[in-house]
C-alpha cells in the first residue's frame, strides 16, 4: 500500500513538471502573444507606402531645428551604434554623428519567397548616409525578416538567399556603405542549421564582393529557441548587436522594465544574464554592442504596485513623449527601482479608475548600465532607436560623458 502511494505521488510530480515545461514553452519567440517592438513598429507603419522622407516628417510631425552639437571624439575602440528607422524621416538632421561609430538604416524588408525586397524605403535617396560619412560614422543596411513562417520559407530556399546576396551587394555599392545588420526574428528551432548556413554564405558572398564589408547580427534578449550557434557562425560575423530590450512589453502578463539590469525575483533575468549567456556561448566582449531602448512600455493595471497583473497594454511611448507629456506637462514624478535599475511612472487614470504604469530608460538608469558595460570592456552600446529622444539633449550628453574623450 505504501509503495502504491509513493508511485502515485511520483506520477503527480512528473505531471506537474511536464505542465510547467509546457507553460514555459508558451513564452518562446514563436508564441503569437510575443511580438518585439521592432516588429510592432514595422506592422504599424508598413501600411504607408511613402516615397519621400518629407511624407514621414508630415505624418510624425517632425520639425528640424538646426543644432550645433559640441565637438566630441569617441574613445579609442568604442563602438556606439544606432538604428535609424524609416518612419523617422529626416530627423537624422538633428543627430550628433560625431558620437556615433555606426548607424544602420532600418530596413531591407525581405520578400521570403524571392529574396528580393518588399521595401527598402528611402535607402537609395536618404541624405542620412552622406551626413554620417562626413563625420566618419560607418553606415549599415539592416536586413529584416519577421515570423517563423517567413523565416522558414526564406531559409529553406537557396535561390532566394542568392537573390538577397546579389541585391545587397548592389545596394551597398550604390551608397558606398560599410555592411549589413541581420535582424531575423522568430526563427524556429527547426531552421537553426539553415540559419547558421545562411549567415556563413551571405558573409562569404559580401566579403568576396568587398573584403571591407562588415556583417553584423542582432541577438535576441532571450534566445528561447537556441537559434544562435555562435561556434559555427562567429568567424563570419564582425560584430553582434544585442537587442537588450523587450524583456517586458505588449505580451507581458505583469508590468515590468523594458530592460531590467540584474536578475530579480520579481522581474526575472535581465540584461546581465543575457550578456553572460552569449559570452558563455562564445561571443567575445570586443565583438559585442549592447542595444538599449529609447522607448518605454505602458500598461493599465488595477493595482498601483509595480509588477502588478496587466489589464491592458497601452503603448510603447518614445523618450520624447515621456519627457514632454508625462514629465514636463503633467509633472508626474519619476520613480526608480534600484533592483532592476529602471525608471518608472505610476499614475491614476481617472477615466476608468485604473492605474497606468510606465517603465523606461533615462539618464539615471542608462548611466548605471553604461558604467557596467565599460567595466566589462564590452565594445559599445546601441540605440533603438535614434530620434526617439529628439528635442532633448541629455541622452547625447550622457554618451559624451561616458564614451568620448574629455
Amino acid at each position: 500500500m505504501k509503495q502504491l502511494f509513493l508511485l502515485l505521488l511520483l506520477a503527480l510530480l512528473l505531471i506537474g513538471c511536464n505542465q510547467n515545461k509546457s507553460e514555459e514553452a508558451k513564452t518562446d519567440l514563436e508564441n503569437p502573444n510575443y511580438i518585439s517592438h521592432r516588429n510592432l513598429l514595422n506592422t504599424e507603419f508598413s501600411k504607408h507606402n511613402f516615397k519621400t522622407e518629407k511624407q514621414w516628417d508630415s505624418l510624425q510631425n517632425i520639425s528640424i531645428k538646426k543644432k550645433n552639437h559640441p565637438k566630441s571624439k569617441l574613445l579609442p575602440g568604442v563602438r556606439t551604434f544606432g538604428w535609424h528607422i524609416y518612419p523617422n524621416g529626416s530627423v537624422y538632421k538633428n543627430y550628433n554623428f560625431s558620437l556615433l561609430w555606426g548607424v544602420s538604416y532600418f530596413s531591407y524588408e525581405i520578400q521570403p519567397k524571392t529574396g528580393s525586397y518588399k521595401n527598402i524605403h528611402q535607402w537609395k535617396t536618404t541624405a542620412l548616409i552622406d551626413s554620417a560619412k562626413t563625420k566618419g560614422c560607418k553606415v549599415f543596411l539592416s536586413v529584416s525578416n519577421f515570423g517563423a513562417r517567413n523565416n522558414r520559407i526564406f531559409l529553406e530556399n537557396k535561390k532566394a538567399q542568392k537573390v538577397l546576396g546579389d541585391s545587397l551587394a548592389v545596394l551597398l555599392n550604390q551608397r558606398s556603405a560599410n555592411g549589413i545588420n541581420i535582424d531575423f526574428e522568430g526563427v524556429s528551432r527547426k531552421n537553426r542549421k539553415q540559419f547558421s548556413q545562411f549567415i556563413i554564405n551571405i558573409s562569404k558572398h559580401l566579403k568576396e564582393v568587398d573584403p571591407n564589408y562588415q556583417v553584423s547580427l542582432c541577438l535576441y534578449a532571450k534566445d528561447w529557441n537556441d537559434i544562435f550557434d555562435i561556434n559555427t557562425i562567429d568567424e563570419s560575423i564582425d560584430f553582434y548587436t544585442l537587442m537588450g530590450y523587450d524583456y517586458f512589453g505588449s505580451f507581458s502578463k505583469i508590468t515590468g522594465p523594458v530592460t531590467p539590469f540584474t536578475k530579480t525575483k520579481k522581474f526575472g533575468k535581465g540584461l546581465q544574464s543575457s550578456i553572460d549567456y552569449y559570452h558563455n556561448k562564445g561571443v567575445r566582449f570586443d565583438k559585442l554592442i549592447v542595444g538599449l531602448p529609447y522607448y518605454g512600455a505602458e500598461w493599465y493595471t488595477k493595482k498601483q504596485k509595480i509588477g502588478s497583473p496587466v489589464n491592458t497594454f497601452k503603448s510603447h511611448p518614445r523618450y520624447h513623449t515621456i519627457k514632454s507629456t508625462y514629465i514636463d506637462s503633467l509633472q508626474i514624478p519619476v520613480q526608480f527601482d534600484p533592483k532592476s535599475s529602471s525608471s518608472y511612472i505610476v499614475m491614476k487614470d481617472f477615466n476608468n479608475e485604473e492605474y497606468r504604469q510606465l517603465f523606461f530608460e533615462d539618464v539615471k538608469s542608462l548611466s548605471i548600465k553604461y558604467d557596467w558595460i565599460k567595466e566589462k570592456k564590452i565594445s559599445g552600446i546601441g540605440i533603438w532607436a535614434l530620434g526617439y529622444d529628439d528635442g532633448y539633449e541629455e541622452l547625447w550628453d550622457l554618451i559624451a560623458e561616458k564614451f568620448s574623450e574629455k
